[in-house]
């Protein structure tokens, strides 16, 4: 007769299920770097976007668009199309602060993602200052958050 015993198909199912068990949680982690390491750049184009809308405006107030008509009018708020595309669907980027000379760009996990409780919010101000919430408390007072490495 042809084919496996018992033995064997359940020697197979351990192999398996140890060889999933190892290599699914690190599947996440690669896939929690690769979210942020998307919304890095969303918000690196949004800094770009606030920007141009300080060039014409000559502050960075005004610039969040509410109302759709494709204009800024209000200074915090979710980014608007004016201001940037955000192309990563795991976060949410808003305006924090908005003042004449500064502004501070938030991205947070989307409440239905896979990656709340897992990946703190980051921060972008006008003056390049990069901030992670590594351990999600709420603040960006621990020690190695003021970076976005690692």
């Amino acid at each position: 007769m042809r084919g496996f015993s018992l033995i064997e198909l359940l020697l197979a199912l351990a192999i398996l299920t140890i060889a999933s068990a190892i290599a699914l949680p690190i599947y996440n982690a690669y896939s929690v770097r690769a979210e942020r390491t998307g919304i890095q750049a969303d918000l690196m184009r949004c800094v770009q976007g606030m920007e141009r809308h300080a060039n014409v405006a000559m502050s960075y107030e005004g610039a969040v668009d509410t109302d759709g008509d494709g204009a800024g009018d209000a200074s915090t708020g979710l980014v608007s199309a004016n201001i940037c595309r955000v192309e990563a669907t795991a976060y949410t980027v808003t305006v924090q602060e908005a003042e004449p000379t500064r502004f501070v760009l938030r991205a947070r996990a989307v409440e239905s993602d896979s990656l709340v409780g897992r990946d703190g919010m980051l921060e972008l101000d006008s003056a390049g200052g990069r901030r992670w919430d590594r351990n999600n408390d709420g603040d960006f007072d621990d020690d190695g958050e003021t970076g976005w490495r690692p």
